[in-house]
C-alpha cells in the first residue's frame, strides 16, 4: 500500500477468518468456510451448500453450489457464495483420491473423512437439516467445520 492509502474493510463476517483465497472475493452473501482437522495435503475438499429444504437436503438436485478446492492439512480455507440472504447448509468431504466421489465402506458409511455445517454428532444417519442450518446475511456468513472419519 501507499502511504496514506486506507486499509482494505473487511466485510462483518470475514474479520475473524481473515484468509485469502482466489474464491473470496467479497461478494454478498459470501460464506468463508474454514475446514479443520485436514490429515494431508492431498486430493481435494468438496462442499455442497444446500438451501433450507428438507427434501432436497444431500441431494444432488437439492444443491445451490458446489465447489472442489486442494486440500490443506491442517486447515483448508475457501469460500463459497449463497444466492441471495437466508439458511443454508454445508456438507463436504476430503476426497483423498480425488476421483470426485465419496467413497463408501459397509453399510454406506463414508470411508474419506467428511464435515457438516454446525459440525453436529453423526450417529447411525445424516443429521436432519435443522442441525446443519447457518444463516447468510447479505454481508456474508463464517464457518468452521471439523472433518470427522
Amino acid at each position: 500500500m501507499a502511504a496514506g492509502d486506507a486499509a482494505p474493510v473487511l466485510p462483518a463476517a470475514a474479520k475473524d477468518h481473515a484468509f485469502k483465497h482466489v474464491s473470496c472475493t467479497g461478494a454478498p452473501n459470501e460464506v468463508r468456510v474454514k475446514i479443520n482437522k485436514v490429515a494431508r495435503s492431498v486430493g481435494l475438499i468438496v462442499a455442497d451448500l444446500y438451501r433450507n429444504d428438507e427434501a432436497g437436503y444431500l441431494k444432488r438436485e437439492g444443491r445451490v453450489q458446489q465447489v472442489r478446492f486442494a486440500a490443506r492439512a491442517p486447515t483448508t480455507e475457501f469460500c463459497m457464495h449463497a444466492p441471495k440472504p437466508g439458511e443454508y447448509a454445508i456438507a463436504l468431504y476430503h476426497d483423498q483420491n480425488a476421483n470426485w466421489t465419496l467413497d463408501k465402506g459397509a453399510f454406506g458409511i463414508p470411508a474419506e473423512p467428511f464435515g457438516l455445517s454446525n459440525n453436529p454428532p453423526v450417529r447411525f444417519a445424516a443429521p436432519k437439516i435443522a442441525d446443519t442450518l447457518f444463516e447468510v446475511p447479505a454481508d456474508g456468513a463464517e464457518i468452521d467445520i471439523q472433518l470427522k472419519g
